[in-house]
């Protein structure tokens, strides 16, 4: 008995890794964007670990001098969400509306008391998301 199959209409898709310079250049406008970031809402080394997911403030240091590798596809992910929280926190012209934002504690759900920053230092990417869609549901910070 003959298989059934339907024979291909278009050639199928193989995904390649992006260009080395490409990739280069993308994960150095991820950096810089991170670091103003973390300089805006004034994170420590440590704490800017911690949202990149980097193991060590040398390795930090590292990428802050474009000496380290790529940025993965999580940590690019993790910097665009940052992104957008500091966009979503900085529609007026007042600069420390995001720090100030950040670092208040909030009663609300889901922070419970902690602030912004040490909710996602404490949940990861999962908290990061969860903070860039609140922040865009609700068109501005509470």
């Amino acid at each position: 008995m003959r298989s059934k199959t339907k024979p291909r209409s278009r050639p199928r898709l193989i995904l390649q890794p992006s260009s080395r310079r490409t990739a280069r250049h993308n994960t150095l406008t991820a950096l810089r964007r991170f670091f103003a970031i973390a300089d805006a809402w004034e994170l420590s080394p440590l704490q800017q670990c911690r949202l990149l997911k980097i193991p060590s403030p040398q390795v930090l240091e590292r990428y802050r001098l474009g000496q380290a590798p790529r940025l993965s596809s999580n940590q690019h992910e993790r910097v665009q969400l940052l992104a957008s929280i500091q966009r979503s926190l900085d529609r007026d012209s007042r600069t420390d509306r995001a720090w100030a934002w950040v670092n208040a504690p909030r009663e609300i759900d889901p922070f419970d008391g902690d602030s912004p920053l040490y909710f996602m230092l404490e949940k990861g990417l999962p908290a990061l998301r969860e903070v860039a869609r609140m922040l865009v549901r609700d068109n501005g910070p509470r």
